[in-house]
């Protein structure tokens, strides 16, 4: 549903990546391609370096990087990016870095463990014990980051750690836009059930759009294998292909700024003209003023009358000046609001027209449109369309979402959100008939690029909604 990709996305033979970009429009898609672009030249055969201090360094300079592009371009103050990297390293390890809410995961012996940890205020509320993770899911706030790579105003606190390689394991990087839309079991099921890398990524992408698919979505999986398989080099995703000139934002170092005087330098005998204060003569300045004889008794009363007639004239005149901005001012003020409200009274009406909702209706995915609230006695919403998909034939996590309610900012959104409902629901073998009236099935989400594993081959996947 997004109108860009935020995120950016990498996968080589010796090295899987996955950044989130955050900080409004275009900030978050070049951060993210700063990262991925600086990054990806770590895809290397290991050497006996330490793997946690190549991942710090190289994360620092693209810290550093995001920082640099900010002073070229203003306008991308506050942009920052999650980043989750995994390298190989010298004897079967992997070096794991992390900071953000972007996750890492590995399936062994048919169980699935989460090898990270969200860097999120509703995280820090569970770590506190204020809230279970279960709440945590449905939290409001549940989207607010604590740590991230970029100009945040602090230096990246990264979590660096080293993981075991073992033989059939299956290692899977993700964006928020997958674990935020889609159940952790159903994930889970996929992972071991799929066992070729770029399928198990389109349906992993498939559960992300079919649970409300409301952000960017981008997938990486790589399979460990014995031996040596040759591979293509790896390949990145995202907001670093579609923009390859984000990627070259703050990356010019070599400029040096010309050495400049504490104090100006002048030649011998040259004044600067500059340095010379100018004064303005008006025609009117420059004629002789009319002399005017008073006798010397007269001069000091005259003196003090005049300056108290001046004084005087000049406070009517400021009082005039001011009731006068007063009385600007209250009008001004007054159509500001007025102008205000009836801007205010468009906007919110033309977000309900056009805003749906899905919601379940006499165990039927059911769209309005509207607002899922009431004003008073007053419904925000009408019925607009009824569909034949049993919600009961929905994976859990899609149930639980339409018991509250998925919500699409257009009729297109709604009708792709509906035909990934369907999608789903078919492959029970539940639902073989179209949306009553009004729905119109979308195009099939985009085959996702192939990809090499990880020591030896991975895959990845990403889909921007």
């Amino acid at each position: 549903m997004r109108k860009n990709n935020q995120d950016s996305g990498y996968a080589g033979p010796n090295f899987l990546l996955i950044a989130d970009g955050m900080g409004g429009h275009a900030g978050g898609d070049v951060a993210s391609a700063i990262t991925v672009s600086r990054l990806a030249e770590l895809d290397r055969e290991p050497s006996g370096e330490d793997a946690l201090e190549i991942l710090r360094t190289s994360i620092l300079e693209a810290n550093d990087r995001i920082c640099r592009g900010v002073a070229e371009q203003p306008e991308l103050a506050g942009m920052g990016t999650t980043v989750t990297a995994l390298l190989r390293a010298p004897g079967n390890r992997f070096g794991l870095a992390h900071i953000g809410d972007s996750r890492g995961y590995v399936l062994r012996d048919g169980e699935l463990q989460t090898v990270t940890h969200d860097h999120t205020f509703v995280q820090m509320l569970v770590d506190e014990g204020r809230i279970t993770p279960d709440e945590a899911e449905t939290h409001p706030q549940r989207s607010v980051v604590m740590k991230v790579l970029g100009d945040v105003g602090a230096s990246p606190d990264l979590d660096l750690t080293l993981r075991e390689a073992h033989i059939g394991d299956r290692w899977m990087l993700c964006s928020d836009g997958l674990t935020g839309f889609a159940d952790v079991a159903d994930i889970a099921r996929v992972l071991a059930e799929v066992s070729d890398p770029d399928e198990c990524c389109r349906q992993l992408i498939d559960l992300a759009l079919a649970g409300g698919g409301a952000d960017n979505v981008t997938v990486v999986i790589g399979d460990v294998l014995e031996g040596t398989v040759e591979t293509a080099q790896g390949s990145a995703v995202g907001s670093v292909h579609v923009n390859p000139q984000y990627a070259m934002i703050g990356a010019n170092t070599d400029a040096e700024e010309a050495p400049t005087d504490a104090e100006p330098h002048y030649g011998d005998g040259d004044i600067p003209t500059d340095t010379v204060p100018l004064q303005a003569v008006s025609d009117a300045d420059k004629q002789e003023p009319t002399a005017e004889v008073v006798p010397p008794s007269q001069r000091t009363d005259r003196a003090a009358s005049d300056t108290d007639e001046a004084t005087k004239e000049d406070d009517l005149d400021a009082d005039d000046d001011e009731v006068e901005k007063r009385s600007y001012l209250g009008w001004i003020i007054a159509g500001i609001v007025i102008i205000a409200i009836a801007v205010g009274g468009f906007f919110a009406y033309n977000y309900m027209n056009n805003h749906y909702y899905l919601t379940e209706l006499d165990g039927k995915v059911t769209l309005y449109r509207g607002l899922d609230t009431t004003l008073g006695p007053i419904e925000l919403s009408r019925l607009e369309d009824t569909t034949d998909i049993e919600v009961g034939t929905l994976n859990s996590f899609s149930q639980d979402r339409l018991r509250g309610s998925i919500q699409a900012d257009s009729r297109g959104e709604a009708d792709r959100i509906i035909e990934n409902l369907r999608k789903e629901a078919e492959r029970s073998g539940n639902v073989s008939g179209n949306v009553q009236d009004a729905t119109k099935p979308s195009d099939p989400a985009p085959s996702p690029p192939s990809s090499e594993a990880v020591d030896p081959s991975d895959a990845i996947t990403e889909e921007s909604q």
